[in-house]
């Protein structure tokens, strides 16, 4: 089977990416035959390069931005993306298009053009997915999109799922676990870096305690400190780090300031993001979640998969990655004080860690492998081939396609317009500045 996968980022800090990556790596040990398109140079090619994955870099901004303007230039750039992804899958005769987020719409158009089948991948509750189209966009449009622009959609968690059948078919939409590479991860632990204690200048026996994710209103960080602050009134000297990048700027500028309030300087660190979280979970001592929902929580299952016990707020997604009291611990959503309790516990009970450790990395190895994550992922495509008529999208895809040409239009239009009228303050400014010096 030929696939094209399309990839959302060009970096792998976040997880969507990393684990579309991992899926290309373990679809090519099983003989699939991958490529990848990818929006920018970065990680993701530089990954590929190093895997002698063929792969094409198609320049495209996200559907999200901090102005009307912003919103228009993603829409108008689409119909020319989906153009050139169109010559390319015709090109590249392949089976079949996966998007590994429900955003890429340009690619479902190209390949429902090329009579090519389209998997949409989602990450997250479809409320949360449409987010990113939500001013320009209502619910049901989105699931129109979803449904008519593509021939399967796979959600990561049976949360996802469900959140999906509110609006689509239950033929359509199968739920697939991410998996983890394990064996790259403990490679990639096992890299030689400075100590994070040292790093951080603090003893070498002291517990950490490490949060991974974007500074994001999913992640909630602010309830990690409070949670710290709990911990630290009955711990002499645990400390805690969060790792990840800046989503919201806002939240990322109220952090030091609450670690600051609390009295927690010099016990709560934030690194902002890395390349080397696994030799950052690797050394830490418990893994907290404090996310209000995740699409699944690869954060955690790497944690798990490196012997890690993990404590986590019983949210959306995660809650079926985990089993309470088996593999990992489990608090109500939003219950603070219970959260501290389980990080005390599993600080103070070296075996009941050292158990969730072990029994956390078997349910990764069981469960959530990228050998069968790459099994569930060519099971589920193969349905789809069997399935598929040819050119059954195409009228819808032509129609969307037609919107975003005349959104083109007006974009080109616009920008003339803002160019003249640029050239013409330009000219007047110089008058007046030639005006002056006559005077």
């Amino acid at each position: 089977m030929k696939i094209l996968h399309v990839f959302h980022y060009s970096n792998l800090v976040n997880g969507v990416d990393r684990t579309t990556l991992t899926l290309l790596c373990a679809l090519r040990q099983l003989g699939a035959d991958v490529s990848a398109l990818v929006p920018d140079r970065g990680d993701v090619t530089q990954a590929l390069d190093e895997l002698g994955v063929s792969y094409r870099v198609a320049l495209l901004g996200c559907c999200t931005g901090p102005s009307k303007p912003a919103e228009l230039a993603y829409l108008a750039y689409a119909a020319t993306r989906a153009e050139m992804i169109e010559s390319w899958l015709r090109e590249g005769d392949f089976d079949l298009i996966h998007l590994n987020t429900g955003h890429l719409i340009d690619g479902a158009i190209a390949a429902c053009k090329a009579n090519v089948p389209v998997v949409w991948h989602i990450h997250a509750p479809f409320e949360i997915d449409l987010e990113r189209y939500i001013r320009f966009m209502g619910p049901a449009a989105y699931a129109w999109l979803l449904g008519e622009l593509g021939h399967h959609v796979i959600a990561v968690s049976e949360d996802v799922r469900a959140s999906l059948l509110e609006w689509l078919p239950s033929e359509k939409v199968s739920t697939l676990y991410n998996g983890i590479d394990v064996d790259d991860l403990g490679i990639r632990a096992r890299q030689p870096c400075k100590p994070l204690r040292e790093e951080l200048g603090l003893p070498a026996n002291v517990p950490l305690v490490l949060g991974v994710g974007r500074i994001s209103a999913q992640k909630d960080f602010a309830t990690f400190v409070r949670v710290a602050r709990r911990v630290v009134d009955t711990h002499a000297s645990v400390c805690f780090v969060i790792v990840g990048p800046v989503e919201a700027r806002e939240l990322a500028e109220a952090l030091p300031k609450q670690i600051k309030e609390l009295g927690l300087d010099g016990r709560v660190f934030v690194l902002g993001a890395r390349s080397d979280v696994p030799a950052l979970l690797a050394q830490s001592n418990v893994f907290l979640s404090t996310a209000i929902f995740e699409g699944q929580g690869l954060a955690a299952l790497e944690a798990m998969s490196l012997n890690k016990p993990v404590v986590a707020m019983d949210c959306v997604g995660l809650r079926e990655c985990i089993e309470h009291e088996i593999d990992g611990l489990l608090v109500p959503l939003g219950d603070e004080g219970a959260c501290a309790q389980a990080v005390l516990r599993v600080l103070h009970d070296g075996a009941l860690a050292e158990m969730l450790g072990q029994r956390g990395r078997q349910s990764v190895l069981d469960k959530y492998s990228a050998q069968a994550y790459a099994k569930g992922f060519l099971a589920i495509t193969e349905s789809v081939l069997h399935k598929t008529r040819t050119g059954e999208k195409a009228p819808a895809a032509d129609f969307v396609l037609g919107l975003l040409k005349k959104i083109r239009e007006a974009h080109d239009r616009a920008t003339q317009l803002g160019q003249r009228a640029n050239l013409q303050t330009r000219l007047k400014n110089r008058l007046l500045q030639w005006t002056n010096y006559l005077k």
